[in-house]
Parts: structure tokens; C-alpha cells; sequence
């Protein structure tokens, strides 16, 4: 999702509530919860370790408000300590029993800008076609994607929450939207299928 605050937004939201405004803190858990259980959930497969591990967060970054550092972009400082989360509890659980593996098959909601413009068939024969191509990329180039795409991370900060150059990141992406582009590109009757 595009992001609704501009970088001097989100520095005076994140003062409000490193400060203790309680309105800040309902505005940033009303502005980024549904996106990040989103994000989450295409990491993990599993609704309550998700909203556990979100639950926490929110609860942590409360808890610590006067020790958090600056920020200018909140969805990527809070994408980053969700996954961190996300990744020790599902090494916790992987310890001790069976758990849901990372990018499992996630089912990946694709939006089309022209879905106004076209027939709704065929908006929802291209996103299936789209959703199953997605579903066949490796994992890492599925969460590449959302984090850029769909939440809005630049390129740095996507390899900064993946742990990964920035080159990497580069990488992937091209290869991924190749890859895409190939496996669409059979199904479409339109020369701008979702913009590949």
C-alpha cells in the first residue's frame, strides 16, 4: 500500500508519540496495524502467531516510546520489528514442534490501477492469473515484492529489513517481474496487463 504520510509526517507523528500522546499512539495503530498483519501474514500462514507477534509489538513500542530512536518512515521501522518478531517465533516454534514456514504460499491480493477502465471479468481472470504467477516466484522474491510494491519500501530499506544488499535487492526484483512477464504474458489480451 502507498504510503499516506509524507517522511516530515511520519518524524512528527513518531515525536508525538515517543513523547506519550496517546492520540499518536491510536493513530499509528490505526494508520499501520491492518497493513503490517497483512505483511505478516503473507510471511507466516498463521493468523494467531501473527496477530500475537503485532499485538506484542504495538505493546513493546508502548511500553519503550521514550527509548525508540527517530524515524521518517514508520511502516518501515515497524515492517522491520515485525518480521524480526515474526522470524524468533517462528524459530521458537520450529524448536519445538512443526510450525508454518515463511512465505508459504502466501495468496497475494494484486489491485489493477485500470480495473475502472476493463471489464470486471477481466480483472479477475488477469488477477488470478497474476495471483498464480506470484505463488510460483521463490519466497524471497515474493517478499521482496510486497515489501516494495505493495507497502511502499524503497529498494534500501527493503535489503535493510531482509538483511540484504541493496544489489540483491535489484536483482530480485528484476528477475521476479521477468519471471512474471513470462508467465502472463500468454493470458493477456491486453498490451498493459497490471502495468508488466
Amino acid at each position: 500500500m502507498a504510503d499516506q504520510f509524507t517522511p516530515t509526517e511520519h518524524s512528527q507523528l513518531w515525536d508525538r508519540f515517543r513523547t506519550g500522546s496517546p492520540g499518536a499512539f491510536s493513530q499509528l495503530y490505526r494508520s499501520f496495524a491492518a497493513d503490517l498483519y497483512s505483511y505478516g501474514y503473507r510471511l507466516v500462514r498463521h493468523k494467531e502467531l501473527v496477530e500475537d507477534c503485532l499485538h506484542e509489538l504495538f505493546l513493546h513500542i508502548h511500553e519503550n516510546r521514550s527509548r525508540l530512536g527517530y524515524t521518517d518512515n514508520i511502516r518501515y521501522y515497524l515492517c522491520r520489528a515485525l518480521r524480526r518478531r515474526l522470524a524468533e517465533s517462528v524459530e521458537r516454534l520450529n524448536r519445538l514442534e512443526s510450525s508454518p514456514c515463511l512465505l508459504d504460499r502466501p495468496a497475494f491480493l494484486t489491485h489493477s490501477y485500470e480495473s475502472l477502465l476493463i471489464d470486471e471479468q477481466v480483472v479477475a481472470h488477469q488477477q488470478r492469473v497474476l495471483e498464480t504467477a506470484m505463488n510460483r516466484l521463490p519466497k524471497r522474491q515474493k517478499e521482496i515484492l510486497h515489501l516494495v510494491y505493495l507497502q511502499g519500501l524503497t529498494y534500501p530499506q527493503a535489503a535493510e529489513v531482509m538483511n540484504l544488499s541493496i544489489k540483491s535487492v535489484y536483482n530480485t526484483v528484476h528477475v521476479a517481474l521477468k519471471t512474471l512477464r513470462g508467465q502472463v504474458k500468454p493470458y493477456s489480451k491486453h498490451q498493459a496487463f497490471f502495468g508488466f
